[in-house]
């Protein structure tokens, strides 16, 4: 049956609210997905780095490669949320284990970020975990 002219189906219309949500979801979160590649690149430069490097050399590499990267939520000197540049790690979110009978390495990298849903004042929080392990080089 066919509808009149200038009307919407029920089923168009749920099809109309699913793509405006997905959109929705992809402009506010694929930013902070596309953060955790550069993150992953991090991780594999820092790997890659680490039979010549020093675990503080290496947590260095990762900071200073994600620190233009994104931003993050901080608080300011009058206690207020405020949005800074950068991923906001620290020496806490990186873990870096040697084995001692191999030189296999093990670099993880463990991090939240918060998303404000916008126009609304919802928060939701994202947790990433970037692993890489392995003998560098092969």
């Amino acid at each position: 049956m066919r509808h009149p002219s200038g009307k919407i189906s029920f089923g168009g219309l749920v099809l109309l609210i699913l793509v405006v949500g997905g959109l929705y979801l992809g402009v506010m979160l694929i930013p902070v997905y596309a953060d955790n590649f550069d993150v992953k690149e991090a991780v594999a430069v820092a790997f890659n780095r680490s039979p010549t490097s020093d675990d503080e050399m290496l947590r260095r590499v990762i900071i200073e490669r994600t620190s233009q990267v994104g931003t993050h939520w901080d608080t300011d000197k009058f206690d207020q949320d405020i949005l800074v540049p950068g991923l906001g790690l620290t020496d806490e979110n990186i873990t870096i284990e040697r084995s001692t009978v191999s030189p296999n390495v093990r670099i993880e990298v463990e991090y939240e970020r918060r998303v404000q849903l916008k126009p609304t004042n919802h928060v939701r929080v994202i947790r990433f975990h970037v692993v890489k392990e392995g003998i560098p080089g092969k």
